[in-house]
C-alpha cells in the first residue's frame, strides 16, 4: 500500500467512523505506521544507484554433485527482478520436452521450479545473461551462471570461440552456439542442440562443464527463434566433428547463407504497360519464352524483360510484338538454384484516367550543369531501349564550334539493363558543350517515343567532382571477384579477376570499402556455403581499411592475399 494511499484510506475511515476532529499526533501516529505497508518501489530523488547487484548465495551451490533439485534459487544483495528471462535464460544441456520450469521472484532471490527432477548423471549450467537486474534502475547482476552435477563429478570439457560474418567480418551478436552429439539422429535442421549459448555484443562465445565427447558445432542466426536452423537464416559450420575436452582450442566461426531452395515468386502486379514479379532473392538471370500457341518469337519475348530492384523483381513490358499469352519463365539465383514457372499473363485495357497519363521520357541523372572536361554524362531511359548496330548514337559539340560523332563503345555504354546510357567526355572546351543524342539510334522495346528531341548544354569545369581508388595486386588466386562497397557492403562495382592492377573510377564522394571473393576451385563462380553444410564456402579477403573518396582526389591502395 503507497503511502498516499494509505492517508486517503486513514481519511476516509475516520469520516465514516466519527464526525469528531482527529487530533495531528494521532493523525501523524496513524500515517506513519500505515507507512510500513507501502509497496517497494524507485525512491524519489537522491543519487542514482550504480551498482549492480551482486550474487551472495545459489541452492544448489555452485559446483556442487550428487543433487536431485526440483528447484534452483540465486539470492542477491538487493532486491531483483527478471527481465525477458525466457530470451536470456540458457540451459545446458537442454531440459527434456517434459520438464517444464516456473520462475518467480522473491525479494532478494530468483526461483526456478522445475515439472520433474532434473536429470541423473548430468553437470547443468544456468545461464542468467541479462535476465536479472535490479528493481531501481535495471542494472543486471554481476553474476548470473551456477552450475552443479546430479551425479558424482563435474564435467570438465569446454569451448570458446568468435562467430562473424564471412561478407563483412563483423562480429555476430546474440547467435546461437549449439553442439549436436554425433550419435543423435537429427540435425540442426530438425532437432535442438544438446548444449547451447549465445554469442554476446562482440561475437564471443563460451560453454563450460560440457561432457567430454565429439560434437558437431554449429552457430546460426535464429531470426525465428525456434531453436532450429532454417534455410533462408545465417549459419556456421565446421566440416568435421569437434572432440571436446579441458583443453580444446578457440574455434572461429563465419555465418554464410547456404541456398538449397529456388528462387521463389512473391507477387504479381500487372497493368497496361507492364507486368511486375517480385522474387524473394536476387536472380542471376531470368529467361523468358513462349509456350505453344504463343505467337511472340522467343527473341523479342526477352528482349521485352528487365530485372530491377537489384534483381529481385522482372518487368515484362508489353510491346508492339509481346502481348497476352502464356510464357515459361526460368528464373536462377546466385547459387545456381533454377525455377520454372509458367505465366498465363494479360495486360489490362488501360482505364480512362490511365490514358491521360503524361508518358516519361528520357532525363539528365542528377540534372547537372556542369561537367568536367574527363567526367561522364549519363542519360536515363524510361524502358528499355535497343541500338540501332553501326550508328551514332549522338554528337558532342565543343564551344559552338567544333563537332564529333558519339560511337559506342568508344564513347560511351549502354547499362546491362539497356536503360541508362553513359557518354564519357574527353574535351579541351573552353566554355561549354553540347549533347545531342540521335532518335534514330534508339528504340524503345515499347514503341514509345523517348523525347530526345532537345540537346544537353553543360558548362565544362577543370575540378573534378568525383574520384579514383586504384592500386596494384598481389595475388596467389588467378580467378578473383573484385568488389567496390559502401561503407554498408552494398555493392558498387565489381571486377573479374584483375591482373596486376585495379582501377574504380567517377566515384561520388562518400565511404567505401573492398572486398574479394575468392574463387579457390577455379569453377568460375564464388561458393558462398554449402546446402549440406558439409564443404567450407570459398574464402573472403576483406580490405580493413574504410576508404574516405572526396572529389578530385585519387586513393592508392595495395591489396595482397
Amino acid at each position: 500500500m503507497s503511502l498516499r494511499a494509505a492517508f486517503r484510506f486513514s481519511w476516509i475511515s475516520n469520516v465514516k467512523a466519527s464526525a469528531r476532529p482527529v487530533g495531528r499526533g494521532a493523525a501523524l501516529l496513524a500515517l506513519l505506521g500505515l507507512g510500513s505497508c507501502a509497496a517497494v518501489s524507485s525512491p524519489q530523488g537522491g543519487p542514482r544507484d550504480k551498482t549492480a547487484p551482486r550474487l551472495v548465495a545459489t541452492s544448489p551451490d555452485s559446483a556442487a554433485r550428487n543433487v536431485r533439485p526440483q528447484s534452483v534459487r540465486l539470492t542477491f544483495s538487493e532486491p531483483v527482478q527478471l527481465k525477458d528471462i525466457a530470451k536470456n535464460l540458457i540451459i545446458t544441456p537442454q531440459l527434456a520436452a517434459d520438464n517444464s520450469y516456473t520462475s518467480r521472484t522473491d525479494r532478494n532471490s530468483i526461483v526456478l521450479l522445475f515439472k520433474k527432477p532434473l536429470d541423473a548423471n548430468t553437470t547443468y549450467s544456468f545461464n542468467f545473461r541479462k535476465a536479472i537486474v535490479d528493481v531501481t534502475e535495471s542494472l543486471p547482476a554481476k553474476y548470473q551462471a551456477l552450475s552443479f552435477s546430479t551425479g558424482a563429478t563435474l564435467d570438465s570439457g569446454r569451448v570458446r570461440g568468435t562467430v562473424s560474418d564471412l561478407l563483412t567480418a563483423q562480429p555476430a551478436k546474440d547467435v546461437i552456439v549449439g553442439l549436436y552429439r554425433t550419435t543423435d539422429t537429427v540435425g540442426v535442421r530438425r532437432g535442438q542442440p544438446y548444449y547451447l549459448t549465445r554469442t554476446d555484443d562482440k561475437g564471443v562465445f563460451q560453454l563450460n562443464f560440457i561432457r567430454v565427447a565429439t560434437y558437431k558445432v554449429y552457430a546460426w542466426a535464429d531470426k525465428n527463434n525456434n531453436g532450429r536452423f532454417d534455410d533462408g537464416e545465417k549459419i556456421a559450420y565446421l566440416p568435421a566433428p569437434v572432440t571436446i575436452t579441458d583443453t580444446t582450442a578457440a574455434r572461429h566461426l563465419v555465418l554464410v547463407r547456404p541456398d538449397r531452395l529456388p528462387p521463389q515468386r512473391t507477387g504479381l502486379e500487372a497493368s497496361a504497360t507492364q507486368v511486375r514479379l517480385r522474387f524473394n532473392e536476387g536472380l542471376t538471370s531470368a529467361v523468358l519464352a513462349p509456350v505453344a500457341g504463343n505467337s511472340t518469337t522467343a527473341t523479342a519475348a526477352q528482349a521485352a524483360t528487365q530485372l530491377v530492384d537489384q534483381a529481385r523483381g522482372l518487368v515484362l513490358y508489353k510491346t508492339p510484338t509481346v502481348g497476352d499469352g502464356r510464357y515459361l519463365l526460368t528464373a536462377t539465383d546466385s547459387t545456381g538454384n533454377v525455377r520454372h514457372d509458367t505465366l498465363n499473363v494479360r495486360f489490362p485495357v488501360p482505364t480512362a484516367a490511365g490514358k491521360k497519363t503524361a508518358p516519361a521520357y528520357t532525363s539528365l541523372e542528377g540534372n547537372v550543369r556542369t561537367v568536367y572536361r574527363q567526367g561522364q554524362v549519363k542519360f536515363r531511359f524510361p524502358v528499355p531501349t535497343l541500338l540501332v548496330a553501326g550508328k551514332a548514337v549522338g554528337t558532342l559539340t565543343e564551344d559552338s564550334l567544333k563537332t564529333r560523332p558519339l560511337y559506342l563503345p568508344a564513347d560511351g555504354t549502354l547499362s546491362a539493363n539497356r536503360t541508362e546510357l553513359t557518354i564519357n567526355i574527353d574535351t579541351k572546351a573552353q566554355k561549354s558543350i553540347d549533347i545531342r543524342l540521335d532518335s534514330t539510334a534508339f528504340a524503345a522495346i515499347t514503341g514509345q517515343s523517348l523525347g530526345l528531341r532537345r540537346g544537353v548544354h553543360l558548362g565544362v569545369v577543370d575540378q573534378d567532382p568525383s574520384g579514383l581508388i586504384t592500386g596494384t595486386i598481389q595475388s596467389k588466386y588467378p580467378q578473383v571477384d573484385l568488389q567496390l562497397l559502401t561503407d554498408k557492403f552494398e555493392v558498387v562495382s565489381q571486377l573479374r579477376s584483375p591482373k596486376g592492377t585495379y582501377r574504380f573510377a567517377h566515384l561520388a564522394p562518400g565511404k567505401y570499402r573492398l572486398r574479394v571473393l575468392i574463387d579457390q576451385n577455379g569453377d568460375g563462380h564464388w561458393r558462398a556455403g554449402d546446402p549440406l553444410l558439409q564443404v567450407p564456402a570459398e574464402p573472403v579477403y576483406l580490405y580493413p581499411k574504410v576508404l574516405e573518396v572526396r572529389a578530385g582526389w585519387e586513393a592508392e591502395e595495395k591489396l595482397s592475399f
